[in-house]
Parts: C-alpha cells; sequence; structure tokens
C-alpha cells in the first residue's frame, strides 16, 4: 500500500490505545481510571503512525542490486520480515523510553506495556497491508524464503481513507489536524468520482456512506468515532479478500472444466479501485511443452457489475505478446487473452543470462517478448506490463557475446522465483 493509508491505520492504531485507555474504568471502585497525559498520547501516536511507514526504509539500500534491479529485488525485502518487525519495535521503545527519562516524565508499567504493544503492532500491519496487494512480500525469511501474497486489495484503495478519515475527523482539536484529515477526505471522494476506474453507481454509494460516518460521527465521543472508523476499516477489508476469494474460485472453477489437461500454477487477482466486485485476473498455467498465461476480468455480483461493464485499463499497451483466444464469456469472467510460450524456450534464455535468473527472483507471471532487430529481449512480469516502452518490471536482455560478459546485479537476495515451477522440468 501507500504510504498514506499506511499512515491512517497509524492512526487508528493510535486512536485504539488512546481512546481504550481513555474509557477504562476500575470496576472494583467504579472511577475511571488514570487517564493518558498529553505527552504519552502523544507517544501512542508517534510511535503508532511512524511504525506503520518504518518498513519502507528499504529505499536506503536498494541500490545494492543496481539501479534496474534494486527496486524489484530489494523493495519489501529485509525491512518487510519478522525479525525486522521486533528490530524497529525496539528501536522506537528505546527511543520513547529514553526521552522519557530525558525529560523527566514519570511512566506507569501500563504506559510501557502500551507502547511495547504499539511498536511491535505497528510495523507487523504495514507487512500485513503490503502483503494483501498481488506484489508480495516474504515475512518469515531467514526461515523461508518464498513470496506470499493476499491478492485482496489494490496498491491505492481510497475506500480505506474515506471510512477511516469521515469518523475520526471530528476527534481531533487542532485546526491544522483537522484541515490535513479534510483534505485527505476531500481528495479520497474526487478519487472514487473519476470515472475510468470507478462506476457511477460504486462512486454514489460510497459517497453516500461517506455522509452517513460524518453524521454518524459529528456529535458521538471520541470512542464511539475510534469504533466506527474500526468497523469501516474490518468492513472495508472484508469485502476485498471475500471478493478476491470468489473471483478466483471463479477463475479456478472455469480453468478446470475448459482445460484439463493444464495444471494451474496460480491465480492472480487484483481488484479496480473502489470496487470489491470487479477482478483483472491473471490464471497461470503449464502442460508438458509449453507455459500460458489467460488474460481477463471477474465480476464477482454480475447483477450488479458484469464481467463485461468492469472498468479496466483500455490505455495499456503490454510488451508481451497476446492473442485473442476463442470461448463463452459470460457475465462472470471474461479471459479473452493468451500469452504463450514453449517452456524449453524460456528455460533457454533463463540459462543464458543472469538478468533473466535475478528478475525471476521477483516475477510472479514472466513474460518473454520476440526478439528485435539488434538480437536483444524484454524478459519481464505480466502484472505490471502496462507499456511498449520498459515498465519498472521489464529488464532489456543483450545478445549474449563471446567474452563479453553480461552485466549481472551486484547483490541477489534469496528471495525464492516465484515461478520455480516452470524453470526445470518437473
Amino acid at each position: 500500500m501507500e504510504n498514506l493509508t499506511h499512515s491512517l491505520v497509524g492512526l487508528l492504531c493510535a486512536e485504539v490505545a488512546v481512546r481504550s485507555s481513555d474509557s477504562l474504568r476500575d470496576t472494583r471502585r467504579g472511577e475511571r481510571r488514570r487517564a493518558l497525559d498529553s505527552w504519552c498520547r502523544g507517544a501512542c501516536y508517534a510511535i503508532a503512525i511512524i511504525g506503520n511507514n518504518l518498513p519502507d526504509l528499504d529505499f536506503t539500500y536498494a541500490k545494492l542490486s543496481g539501479p534496474r534491479f534494486g527496486y524489484l529485488l530489494q523493495h519489501r525485502g529485509y525491512t518487510h520480515t519478522l525479525p525486522a518487525v521486533f528490530a524497529f519495535a525496539l528501536v522506537m521503545l528505546g527511543a520513547v523510553l529514553g526521552l522519557a527519562k530525558w525529560r523527566k516524565h514519570a511512566l506507569s508499567l501500563a504506559d510501557c506495556c502500551r507502547f511495547a504493544a504499539l511498536a511491535v503492532l505497528s510495523p507487523a500491519l504495514h507487512i500485513a497491508l503490503d502483503f494483501a496487494n498481488n506484489y508480495g512480500v516474504h515475512p518469515f525469511w531467514p526461515l523461508n524464503d518464498a513470496w506470499f501474497y493476499g491478492d485482496c486489495l489494490f496498491i491505492l484503495e481510497p475506500c480505506f481513507w474515506l471510512v477511516l478519515v469521515a469518523p475520526l475527523l471530528f476527534s481531533y482539536r487542532s485546526k491544522l489536524t483537522r484541515v490535513l484529515l479534510g483534505s485527505i477526505l476531500a481528495l479520497a471522494l474526487g478519487a472514487i468520482w473519476y470515472r475510468p476506474f470507478i462506476p457511477p453507481r460504486n462512486a454514489l454509494l460510497l459517497t453516500l456512506i461517506t455522509a452517513g460516518l460524518l453524521a454518524a460521527a459529528r456529535r458521538r465521543t471520541p470512542f464511539f468515532r475510534m469504533l466506527l472508523a474500526s468497523a469501516g476499516f474490518v468492513v472495508v477489508l472484508g469485502s476485498f479478500v471475500l471478493g478476491s476469494r470468489e473471483a478466483k474460485a471463479l477463475v479456478g472453477q472455469w480453468a478446470r472444466a475448459e482445460l484439463p489437461t493444464a495444471r494451474i500454477l496460480d491465480i492472480v487477482a487484483t481488484p479496480t479501485p473502489a470496487n470489491p466486485l470487479c477482478w483483472s485476473v491473471l490464471l497461470v498455467l503449464r502442460d508438458d511443452r509449453d507455459y500460458f498465461v489467460r488474460v481477463g476480468r471477474a465480476a464477482v455480483l454480475p447483477a450488479w457489475l458484469s464481467a463485461g461493464d468492469c472498468p479496466y485499463d483500455r490505455a495499456a499497451q503490454p510488451t508481451a505478446k497476446l492473442r485473442q483466444v476463442g470461448g463463452n464469456p459470460d457475465s462472470r469472467l471474461i479471459l479473452s487473452q493468451e500469452y504463450r510460450i514453449p517452456l524449453a524456450d524460456l528455460r533457454a534464455v533463463v540459462r543464458a543470462h543472469c538478468q533473466a535468473r535475478a528478475l525471476l527472483r521477483f516475477a510472479r507471471v514472466p513474460y518473454l517478448a520476440e526478439p528485435e532487430a539488434d538480437g536483444s529481449r524484454v524478459i519481464g512480469d505480466l502484472r505490471y506490463d502496462r507499456s511498449p516502452t520498459l515498465d519498472f518490471s521489464d529488464v532489456r536482455l543483450g545478445r549474449v557475446s563471446a567474452g563479453e560478459p553480461e552485466a549481472c546485479p551486484p547483490y541477489e537476495p534469496p528471495w525464492r522465483p516465484p515461478r520455480s515451477d516452470i524453470l526445470s522440468n518437473p
């Protein structure tokens, strides 16, 4: 996810910690427990918001693998792992406790436990949200070098901005904070009315929901607003998770019925923004001779929006050579394009080029373009193939000449190739 969403999730975490503390009562005396003072409140917000962004510090060392491979191989790398979570937590907790000692600010055991919980939870939530995209993470390094994919959220999801900001907008006295959150809310509302990607009926429904959240939260307590924002976050996330499962089930059912001799390697599902009902899908398959990918769209509630009406990037001009394929598209599923290459050809190129081997530590749906006049060819990832020029996940492979070694990436992390199932004979 982008950092605005990570920051808003951090804001929600801090709200849960602060408002829950304010609402607790001593069951024996019936008295409110000691409320958090302003210093502890500020520390909670700082830990939660900063901690939800710390894993993206991988940009500081991305150039270890060179300008082309640095982002591909190092982004969502070592800083997006469980060891990094605890390292970040220790640093943040040490900084807060050290600052409190320097300021001679007394902290209770409950304060320290609250800080520790936020310090661990915040970077862990960052990794969990990044897992939800089709880009993936490998959180269990060094015990497991594999990629893990959630396939349920687009990289930018304005629904989160709406359901988090609208209830919390009235909980802050600072005019600057209100203006900032109000600007984010206006930006989100503008984004959902951007018609090429979000159908008008979806935009209208989300606008009405936002208005309802604002009305419900305006005259309520901060604790109620926190609960409302938390519920909205869970509902939005749950709708995309269920939509992803249904879309993948539709694709898998179709593949087993229409291509019974092919082996399903993967199903990649990506929602359109603010729309858990429409999904771009990549069905990754192989048989004894070929590796091939079916490309299309799935609709999980065709009565509201059919697959044919689902928005998609009509301006895309992929580098991969896609051919139109027959079939019987219906209101739920359209798989109208296919990329296909003999397994032997792909394996030969991978054996000959260290850059191709490096790319395949990242590429979940690899493709190989046709050779160009100078003998070079492009290898890339169909998940992000949108332009006839080089996308961020594309690498141009030059002709291998005798005595002229290929420029290999200077450092390759140990990530297991997502498509190791096609790199060697079964």
